[in-house]
């Protein structure tokens, strides 16, 4: 599927590799990708693949070597400041409490500060917690302070890099439909890195599967239309298991996720 570069976020002959004194990983060797704007998008492969460095390109912690990377006409180095990056190690001050560690870095000089910080906090489930420590709240709490923090710079380009990674698996679905919700209303464009195919299909509009590094799309999926409900993340994961059109397309993502991983063996 061809996609124009116009208004879309674009990769293209973006070149980069990590070098020391012995070795070299190449991470992008040409890398032409279009991911659809205001798509919830989220990218899975074989780990060491580059997935995590597409991610700080884009958020520009690291530089690629060559090539250009656009999101809506304009230049990524342009945009750094609409970009906000979610990493799987959530960075939270362990002197900070909830509340001052969601504003932290945000100007609250505007009068509607306390009031946007109010609707933020209760969106994402916290509150009554926002005098609590770092030390003080579960795995799931302290990413729901993560997200917060995301959500009140209203980036036009949300990255989410393992985000629901450390959590059990009862949690990790639960919190993840939850949070995505409050993304997906809140946002325009999101990508999510994750292991996980059965979130990903869940959660997204696409799923781009990748090769191992350089890093390549093998194949992207289009999420189905659920018939059953407004989505299949509202219709909830064990439910969705119980229609043949969500099985299918969680088998394609499966099936071809495990044909890359043969293939790296």
């Amino acid at each position: 599927m061809t996609m124009d570069c116009k208004y879309n976020l674009c990769f293209e002959k973006v070149y980069f590799s990590y070098n020391n004194n012995k070795n070299k990983t190449e991470i992008c060797n040409n890398l032409n990708l279009t991911i659809k704007k205001g798509n919830f998008t989220s990218i899975i492969g074989p780990s060491g693949s580059g997935k995590t460095s597409l991610l700080k390109m884009l958020s520009g912690l690291i530089n690629y070597n060559e090539g250009q990377i656009t999101f809506e006409k304009r230049k990524i180095n342009e945009i750094f400041h609409e970009i906000t990056l979610v990493q799987q190690n959530i960075a939270l001050m362990p002197w900070l409490n909830v509340y001052q560690n969601i504003a932290l870095g945000k100007n609250n000089s505007n009068k509607n500060f306390h009031i946007e910080m109010t609707r933020v906090i209760k969106d994402v489930g916290l509150e009554g917690f926002a005098n609590l420590f770092p030390y003080q709240l579960s795995g799931g709490m302290l990413q729901r302070v993560a997200i917060a923090r995301a959500l009140l710079f209203k980036p036009r380009l949300l990255l989410l890099d393992e985000p629901f990674a450390a959590l059990d698996s009862l949690s990790r679905e639960i919190l993840a439909t939850e949070l995505t919700s409050i993304i997906k209303k809140e946002l325009a464009t999101v990508i999510m890195v994750t292991h996980s195919i059965e979130e990903a299909a869940l959660l997204s509009d696409e799923v781009l599967v990748t090769g191992r590094a350089p890093i390549n799309v093998v194949k992207r999926y289009v999420q189905p239309k659920c018939t059953r409900a407004d989505s299949w993340q509202k219709l909830g994961f064990r439910k969705s298991l119980e229609d043949k059109k969500f099985l299918n397309y969680l088998k394609l993502i499966r099936d071809t996720s495990y044909k890359v991983m043969e293939k790296e063996n």
